[in-house]
């Protein structure tokens, strides 16, 4: 007996139904997650001010950092001295989603990047990526979920509190104009970078 229409559309929906439930969960699962990583950054830079207040333990020395934080430095690094900002993809692909590169969301990273280099070929960038991950770094929140390393130690303390040399450091990246301006606000504005001690870089942005 022929089977009616209805009973086949029944049919077909319920069998579309659980591939339509993974996809759109699967899309939910990636936009939560970019999402947190987003207000975690956010949240790490707009309470650098915080972290500065305390005690900021300075670090040097890279290789008393974990395995994994070394080998994605070693990447974007490899990627800044090449010269060529597509060779970012590389790092950036390391991770599971991409790291937050600007207070929206950026569809292609690299392009990204490329459009706010002031030399309009993203060597400007990577020449502030290789500056910042050659100087010092900070340890936010040691000990937590939410523990970073942040690089240049720079961001997580008040400009009013550097020495003189590390005021020479913070030249290597930064201008004196631009230092007064940060030092009269009080709080450092420029890029830093943060990697997980899991080595997920999680952002490279500009407050």
């Amino acid at each position: 007996m022929p089977r009616k229409r209805y009973e086949l559309q029944q049919e077909t929906i319920v069998r579309t139904l659980p591939r339509a439930i993974f996809v759109w969960s699967e899309r939910w699962l990636r936009a939560s997650a970019w999402l947190s990583a987003a207000v975690l950054c956010c949240v790490l830079l707009a309470g650098s001010a915080a972290c500065a207040a305390g005690e900021v333990k300075i670090g040097r020395d890279v290789t008393k950092l974990p395995p994994q934080v070394q080998r994605m430095r070693q990447a974007i690094l490899r990627a800044a001295a090449s010269g060529s900002i597509e060779r970012l993809r590389v790092p950036i692909g390391m991770n599971e989603l991409p790291p937050t590169f600007g207070k929206g969301r950026v569809s292609d990273p690299v392009a990204y990047l490329r459009s706010v280099s002031a030399d309009g070929n993203g060597r400007e960038i990577l020449a502030i990526l290789y500056s910042l991950l050659t100087t010092g770094y900070a340890i936010a929140n040691p000990g937590t979920k939410n523990e970073m390393i942040v690089w240049p130690y720079h961001a997580l303390m008040p400009p009013g509190a550097l020495t003189p040399s590390q005021e020479v450091e913070l030249y290597r990246f930064l201008p004196p104009a631009r230092f007064k301006e940060m030092a009269a606000r009080g709080k450092y504005s420029f890029y830093s970078i943060g990697i997980a001690p899991d080595g997920v870089w999680h952002y490279f942005m500009s407050e």
